[in-house]
C-alpha cells in the first residue's frame, strides 16, 4: 500500500474519532509520525476541504466532507432499496416492463428493473446505460435538470431511429411537454417500434434524483392505454418520492386527459 496514502488516512480517521479539535503534536505522538510529516499531510486534506483549522487555538478538525460522501453512497443504495415495491406496483398495475435510471454525464443508466408479464416484452439490463435523450427515463429527469446538462446529453444523439430527434429544438420541445403533463415518453428514439413513458423522482430536497418508467411495443404504450399508463406511472413515482422524503409529492392528472 502507498504510504503516503495510509498515513493520510490514519490522520484522517485520527480527527474524525476524536470528538473534538486536536493538536498537531497530539496527532503526532498518537500515529508515531514526525511532526513536520503530519503537518504537511493536514495542509493537503485542508486543501481538499477534508480538514479544517481553527486559526485561534492551532487545533485541526475533520470536516463535514466525509459525511457527504457517505451519504451520496447511502442515498443509491437507498435509492434502489425504497423504490423497489413500487417498481413492482407499476409493472403489475401497466403489465409492461418497467426500470428505474439514474442520470449520468448525459447517459441515462439503469439502476433497477422488473421484466414484464407478457411473452413478447422489452429487456434491458442493469447497470446499462443510453444516451438520454433518446429514452423517457433520461428526458423525464432532463426535463428538470439545467441547460448545460441537456446541452451535454444532445452531443451523443445519433440518429439511431428515423424517430430520433436530431434537432435540439425537437427534443426541447419534448421536455417542455414532461414539464407540462408530468411524463416524458419516448417515441421510439432509440429501438425502432420501442417506446417508453417516465416520470421523475424527487428526495427530500424536492431535487429530481432518479426516472421509473414502463417500456413495450409502441402499439402497446402509446396505443389506446397511453393515458392510463401515463396515470399509473405518475401515482406510482408520486408515492415513490414520497418515500423519498418529498413531502410535496401528489399524483397529477396528464395534460389533457
Amino acid at each position: 500500500m502507498e504510504q503516503t496514502v495510509r498515513k493520510a488516512f490514519d490522520v484522517l480517521e485520527a480527527l474524525a474519532k476524536s470528538g473534538g479539535p486536536r493538536r498537531l503534536t497530539d496527532l503526532s505522538r498518537e500515529l508515531s509520525l514526525t511532526k513536520p510529516n503530519v503537518y504537511r499531510l493536514l495542509s493537503t486534506l485542508s486543501e481538499l476541504g477534508y480538514v479544517s483549522k481553527e486559526e485561534a487555538t492551532s487545533r485541526y478538525s475533520a470536516t463535514l466532507k466525509l459525511w457527504e460522501m457517505g451519504s451520496v453512497l447511502v442515498h443509491d443504495a437507498n435509492l434502489v432499496t425504497v423504490t423497489a415495491p413500487r417498481l413492482r406496483e407499476l409493472c403489475e398495475r401497466a403489465h409492461e416492463s418497467v426500470q428505474l435510471a439514474v442520470y449520468d454525464a448525459g447517459y441515462a443508466v439503469y439502476v433497477n428493473k422488473v421484466d414484464s408479464p407478457q411473452p413478447i416484452k422489452a429487456m434491458t439490463t442493469i447497470g446499462s446505460r443510453i444516451p438520454a435523450a433518446v429514452s423517457s427515463t433520461g428526458k423525464a429527469i432532463l426535463a428538470w435538470l439545467e441547460d448545460a446538462e441537456v446541452k451535454q446529453a444532445f452531443t451523443l444523439v445519433r440518429r439511431f431511429t428515423p424517430l430520433t430527434r436530431t434537432q435540439r429544438a425537437d427534443l426541447d420541445r419534448d421536455l417542455a411537454d414532461a414539464r407540462n403533463r408530468g411524463y416524458a415518453v419516448n417515441y421510439g428514439e432509440w429501438r425502432p417500434g420501442i417506446c417508453g413513458i417516465a416520470a421523475p423522482l424527487r428526495d427530500h430536497r424536492g431535487q429530481v434524483v432518479a426516472a421509473m418508467g414502463i417500456w413495450g411495443a409502441e402499439g402497446s404504450i402509446l396505443g389506446a392505454r397511453r393515458d392510463e399508463l401515463g396515470q399509473h406511472v405518475l401515482d406510482v413515482c408520486a408515492q415513490a418520492s414520497r418515500e423519498l422524503g418529498y413531502l410535496s409529492a401528489s399524483p397529477s392528472r396528464p395534460a389533457g386527459a
